[in-house]
C-alpha cells in the first residue's frame, strides 16, 4: 500500500473568480443529507458506526471522506485517497458530474 493523498472536495469557482486562497470560501455543497445522497452514487457511504468528534467517515473505492455532522450546509469535504488506481477515476467522475473540484493538500494543485 502506498502513500495516503488528502484532498479537499469543494465547489469549483466559476472561471472568471479570483484564485481561491486561504480564508476564501465557496459555494457550498450542499445539505448534508443531499451530499450523502449524491456520494452514494459513487458507492460511498457509511459503515453504520458512530462518527467520533463530529465527523461521520464515508468509505468509497480507494477512499475515506469525512463528512462533519453539526453542519446545516457542507463547503468542503476531507477525502483520503488510499489507492489512486482505484479512486481517482471515481474522483474525477463524481466532479465532473457535480461540478465540484479536488484540491491537493500537500502541492496545492486543483482539479476539475
Amino acid at each position: 500500500m502506498g502513500r495516503t493523498r488528502h484532498v479537499i472536495l469543494m465547489n469549483a469557482p466559476a472561471e472568471d473568480a479570483p484564485p481561491v486562497t486561504p480564508g476564501t470560501t465557496c459555494e457550498p455543497l450542499g445539505k448534508p443529507a443531499d451530499v450523502l445522497a449524491v456520494l452514494a452514487r459513487f458507492n460511498t457511504a457509511s459503515d453504520g458506526s458512530a462518527g467520533s468528534m463530529g465527523i461521520d467517515r464515508l468509505y468509497g473505492p480507494g477512499f475515506i471522506a469525512e463528512i462533519p455532522t453539526s453542519l446545516d450546509e457542507l463547503s468542503q469535504l476531507m477525502v483520503h485517497i488510499d489507492d489512486d488506481e482505484t479512486a481517482w477515476p471515481v474522483m474525477q467522475r463524481l466532479c465532473k458530474e457535480t461540478g465540484w473540484a479536488m484540491c491537493d493538500m500537500e502541492s496545492g494543485r486543483r482539479f476539475i
